[in-house]
C-alpha cells in the first residue's frame, strides 16, 4: 500500500488529539479509538490535512449533549506523497473535503466495465480490431510497436463509443423531459 496514494475521510467516531480534539474539561486521555487511529494514520504515513495545515488550532465536529463537550471525530487522511497537491480543505458539522492540483499527473485509463455485457460495442471492437490489423499489417514486424499503437487505437475508440453513448442517452432523457 505505501506505493499507492490514499485519501481516506469520514467520521472515525474517535478523537485523535485530546487536547486539542475535544473540548471542556472532561477527559482529556487517549481512548482506544484515538489509539487505534493514531496508529493506522502513522503505519501507513497517512497526515490529518486539517491538522497539518492548522496546527495547534481547535475545530470540532460533534457536540455531545451528554457530556456537555465538542469533539472533532471527523477526519481526512492522505498519504505524505499528496500533501503538496492539496489546494483546499473545507470542513463542516457535515461535509469534509480537499480539493487536489492534479496537474502534471499522468491518468490512468480504465476500461469501462459496463461494455463487458453491451454486445454491440463487442461487434464495433471487432470490427475496430479488423481494421486497425488491416491498416497497419506491415507493421507487424515490431511486435511492441504494434502491440502498443493497437491498444492507444482501441482505447481511442473505446472512449469515443462511450462518449457517442453518453450523448445519445443524454439527448433521449432531454426528450423526454421536454415531452410536456
Amino acid at each position: 500500500m505505501g506505493t499507492v496514494p490514499i485519501i481516506l475521510g469520514g467520521d472515525f467516531n474517535a478523537v485523535a488529539d485530546p487536547q486539542l480534539d475535544r473540548s471542556g474539561q472532561g477527559q482529556r486521555n487517549w481512548g482506544s479509538g484515538g489509539c487505534t487511529l493514531a496508529y493506522f494514520a502513522d503505519s501507513l504515513r497517512l497526515l490529518d490535512i486539517w491538522r497539518t495545515l492548522h496546527p495547534g488550532e481547535r475545530d470540532y465536529t460533534h457536540m455531545s449533549r451528554a457530556h456537555n463537550t465538542w469533539s472533532c471525530l471527523d477526519y481526512i487522511l492522505i498519504s505524505e506523497s499528496l500533501f503538496t497537491k492539496v489546494t483546499d480543505f473545507y470542513s463542516s458539522y457535515d461535509a469534509l473535503g480537499i480539493i487536489c492540483d492534479r496537474k502534471g499527473e499522468a491518468h490512468l485509463w480504465r476500461f469501462p466495465s459496463k461494455l463487458y455485457e453491451d454486445r454491440a460495442f463487442h461487434n464495433f471492437l471487432i470490427d475496430q480490431w479488423h481494421y486497425f490489423q488491416t491498416d497497419n499489417a506491415i507493421h507487424r514486424s515490431d511486435a511492441t510497436l504494434y502491440w502498443e499503437t493497437a491498444k492507444a487505437v482501441l482505447r481511442g475508440h473505446i472512449i469515443a463509443y462511450t462518449a457517442h453513448a453518453r450523448r445519445t442517452r443524454d439527448e433521449q432523457l432531454l426528450k423526454l423531459e421536454n415531452v410536456n
